[in-house]
């Protein structure tokens, strides 16, 4: 039974500093560092992995406005990081870091030292904490004929041959989603829910969002942000209950590409005029 677990890493900055606009990488290194300083084989295997990597690493929150694509930094200021983890061994490794130890842990961001405070994971302790195992993801689901997802950072979808999609179609949404369902959680849905299913019976309602440039050294990133509403048409009751269980799971698994580098941070929201 796999348990997914989301902690956040309440940082300070140690001393003045600047720090890319974007700092996505920088974030995945300092989280495999996290896990190196513990378990330097299973650092190594996670980098190395292809795909399905089980772990997300959001963006450092907190921060100042950046300004010529830098954010200036000053020592006190407080920020957050939010980590995202499949499995009681990975999270295991990853809390160990900041339970043992005679000095306070720290994390590095390029050349920017921050303290870390500490680390919440309990439900309620922050908005973006929580912990949950599949079979209680599975049981406590409400199915809904709308889903509301809140994209809280930039996303984009592959479609091959270096094609980038940034509008959060139904298919691509739920489709990835099914996906890492199957990797880090070890089994298959109980319907295939098929893109040409999606795209016929699950349709944007609401859509407020934008589109953002991120810069990755060099490279350039297109994602979008914002919150999109879906409703389902003629499901049957199956196939209601498990776009559900996805938009659920989208909280610990996030959408789209790089969610391991800051991209694709989504939470479900549930009250909307629409939802019912």
């Amino acid at each position: 039974m796999t348990t997914l677990y989301s902690s956040i890493i309440q940082l300070r900055v140690l001393r003045d500093g600047c720090l890319p606009q974007m700092q996505g990488r920088l974030a995945l290194s300092a989280f495999l560092d996290i896990v190196a300083q513990v378990d330097p084989a299973l650092a190594q295997a996670l980098h190395d992995a292809p795909s399905g990597k089980p772990f997300t690493v959001s963006p450092l929150r907190g921060l100042p406005l950046p300004h010529d694509g830098e954010i200036h930094v000053k020592a006190g200021q407080a920020g957050w990081l939010r980590v995202t983890l499949a499995g009681e061994e990975l999270f295991g490794v990853f809390v160990r870091r900041f339970l043992y130890g005679d000095t306070q842990p720290t994390i590095r961001l390029g050349q920017v030292e921050l303290g870390v405070s500490e680390v919440l994971t309990s439900p309620g302790s922050h908005p973006w904490a929580g912990y949950t195992t599949i079979d209680e993801l599975l049981a406590n689901v409400q199915p809904r004929d709308t889903i509301t997802l809140d994209i809280a950072s930039p996303t984009s979808f592959s479609l091959g041959d270096n094609r980038v999609e940034i509008m959060p179609r139904p298919e691509l949404i739920f489709g990835t989603l099914r996906k890492k369902w199957e990797m880090w959680c070890g089994q298959e849905l109980a319907q295939p829910l098929s893109r040409e299913w999606l795209r016929e019976y699950v349709l944007v309602s609401d859509w407020r969002m934008q589109s953002r440039m991120l810069r990755y050294g060099p490279q350039a990133q297109i994602g979008s942000e914002g919150q999109v509403t879906f409703r389902l048409f003629e499901a049957e009751p199956e196939a209601r209950y498990l776009l559900n269980v996805l938009a659920d799971f989208a909280f610990y698994a996030g959408v789209g590409r790089k969610t391991t580098q800051g991209m694709g941070q989504v939470r479900r929201i549930v009250g909307m005029k629409d939802e019912g």
